[in-house]
This record gives C-alpha cells, structure tokens and sequence, in this order.
C-alpha cells in the first residue's frame, strides 16, 4: 500500500502530465486549473511508453530528463523554495537562496522520476470546483481510483503567478500538505546544521 506522500508525488504526476499538453498554448493565462486538467493529453505517459524496452538505471535517466522538460516548469519552484525555508528564509543570503532553490528543483525532479518507474495507468479523476476570479489561489479536488483499493481524495493547490499562469504549490492527501510535512522536516534540518548542509543533502539525494 503506498503513503500518503506517496500518493501527493503520483497524483502531481498525472497532473503535470495534463500541463505538458497545453505548455505553450497563448489561451494559457485565461484557463483555470480545472481547464487545464480537463483538456489534458497524455504526452507524458505516451513519452515513458516509449522507454519501456530500457533497463532500469537507463530508464530512471530517461525519465528524470522528461521530468525537467514538461513537469518541473508547471511548478511554483521559487514560492515552494521559500515556504519550505520556513522561518530561516529572512537568515540565509542571496547566493545560499539561489543554491537551495536550485536543489529543491533537483531533488523534486528526482523523486517524481523515481515514482514515474512504477506507474501502472491508474485513473485519476478530477472534480470541478467552484473559483472566486479575482484570487490568486485556486483548489481542485481529485480522486485516484485503483482497482482493488480505496479511492484516495487528493486536493492540488495552485496559485497564479504575474504572468497570470496557474502553477502547483501544494498537495494535499488524507490531510497530509506535502508542503508542512516537508517543510517541518526542512526547518528542523536547518536548524541542527545549517542551510548549506541542507543543500547539499537535498542535491544528493535527487
């Protein structure tokens, strides 16, 4: 049975995969989260069938590059970045800011990569919300139904930036935010040794 968090990087997957198809579309700015979804192709998933012949370490390459191309773009990176700084954000210097930035985008890529290995084609459903027009921030509620398993109800968080683009910040799964429960783990990390340490650990571990 996969976790929760687990399910929050599977569930961004699916979802990135939807933006894939529409990066670049000039109505990008007047569609909602929800359009977005809905008018998904599946480019991602037709790219990862086309690695399906190549031995693991080949694979987990492949798909870590695929990643950086189509999901990594569609992410709030800079906003994600400060929020998991938490109450070290205002401490830390410009150059240590860029560098962590620049480790998180790693480490997100490699995760979601690693959980793209054992994706299996399993449905996600997505329900449409209701959206104040003049906020920043929007929610749509998902479903990802596996045969065999309870439904799990998995909420994504966007917030648009100056462009006026909708971008993933957050997830949220059995009310687990993946960005407090990172974020704790990231503070508390910062605190015992330091936001170079951290940096470093969070580029090895991509």
């Amino acid at each position: 049975m996969k976790t929760a968090i687990q399910y929050l990087f599977f569930s961004v997957l699916i979802l990135f995969s939807a933006y894939s198809a529409g990066a670049g579309s000039k109505q990008a700015n007047t569609e909602t989260p929800y359009t977005l979804i809905k008018s998904v192709g599946d480019q991602l998933f037709i790219d990862i069938g086309k690695l399906k012949d190549l031995d693991e370490d080949k694979k987990r390459t492949e798909l870590k590059k695929l990643v950086s191309a189509q999901l990594m773009p569609h992410i709030d990176i800079k906003f994600v970045s400060f929020k998991l700084l938490g109450k070290h954000v205002r401490e830390v210097k410009r150059e240590q800011a860029v560098s962590f930035i620049d480790a998180v985008e790693q480490y997100l890529t490699g995760t979601y990569a690693n959980v793209l290995m054992s994706y299996k084609g399993q449905e996600v459903r997505f329900i449409e919300p209701v959206l104040n027009s003049k906020s920043k921030f929007a929610s749509v509620k998902s479903e990802i139904v596996e045969p065999g398993a309870p439904s799990i109800d998995i909420v994504f968080k966007f917030r648009k930036n100056k462009k006026g683009e909708w971008q993933v910040y957050d997830l949220v799964a059995e009310s687990i935010s993946l960005l407090n429960a990172k974020q704790k783990e990231i503070v508390s990390r910062i605190s015992e040794v330091g936001i170079d340490k951290v940096t470093n650990e969070l580029i090895t571990k991509s």
